[in-house]
């Protein structure tokens, strides 16, 4: 009857710790295809205003668009990195802990390469002076996105600069954005780690412990 009953065969696999880090960079590697599915979809929704623009304004349009892809390219590059990263894995004595450490680095880098990447497209548009539609869509559409730009537009006060300071500000923020993602994401990682190293120096230190009582000694 034994050989009817495989649930025991499944969590032994399970608990090998291989499968997590395969199937997570397996959904890693799907979500970047969809990503790049679906910025497809969107760079070609934004031929359509770009192609509204009128004058030098169409010029920055294209800029723009090229460098939307740049920023896709560098996002989904990254997210395929970390994928392998985290497939490469292995047996650990932990089977989480170490992926959520990988993954709190992505995030960062991803977020990173996002707000530089909106930084530059939206201050080219606002060189051409195209802040419409399209440059608060670069700004403000992703999740995280656009709140340095708004404080230092409060600090500098953008209603009474010239378009240049304003991209210029606007180029400047995106940085500062990234340098922020990878701090809190890197920290994050790192605390991760750190937890990971406490509970193998407890474990040491108890295992440590139980020799010298087994060997008579005094821990």
């Amino acid at each position: 009857m034994k050989e009817y009953f495989f649930m025991q065969s499944v969590l032994k696999f399970v608990g090998e710790g291989t499968l997590f880090s395969r199937v997570f960079a397996s959904a890693l590697r799907i979500f970047a295809i969809l990503l790049c599915i679906g910025s497809l979809i969107g760079w070609i929704q934004v031929w359509k205003m770009v192609f509204q623009m009128n004058g030098a304004v169409i010029l920055g349009g294209f800029i723009f668009q090229a460098v939307f892809v740049i920023g896709v390219y560098m996002v989904v590059h990254t997210v395929w990195i970390r994928a392998a990263d985290i497939e490469a894995i292995g047996k650990s004595d932990f089977m989480v802990i170490p992926i959520v450490s990988i993954f709190l680095r992505m995030l960062g880098e991803v977020y990173a390469c996002i707000s530089v990447a909106v930084g530059v497209g939206g201050s080219i548009l606002l060189l051409f002076g195209a802040y419409g539609g399209l440059a608060y869509r670069a700004t403000h559409a992703i999740p995280g996105m656009g709140w340095q730009d708004s404080l230092l537009s409060g600090l500098f006060g953008s209603d009474s600069t010239s378009s240049f300071i304003s991209a210029l500000l606007l180029a400047v923020s995106g940085a500062i954005g990234a340098v922020f993602w990878l701090v809190l994401f890197y920290l994050a990682s790192e605390l991760v780690l750190v937890l990971v190293d406490i509970a193998r120096n407890t474990r040491a230190l108890r295992d440590i412990a139980e020799r010298l009582r087994a060997s008579g000694g005094t821990p």
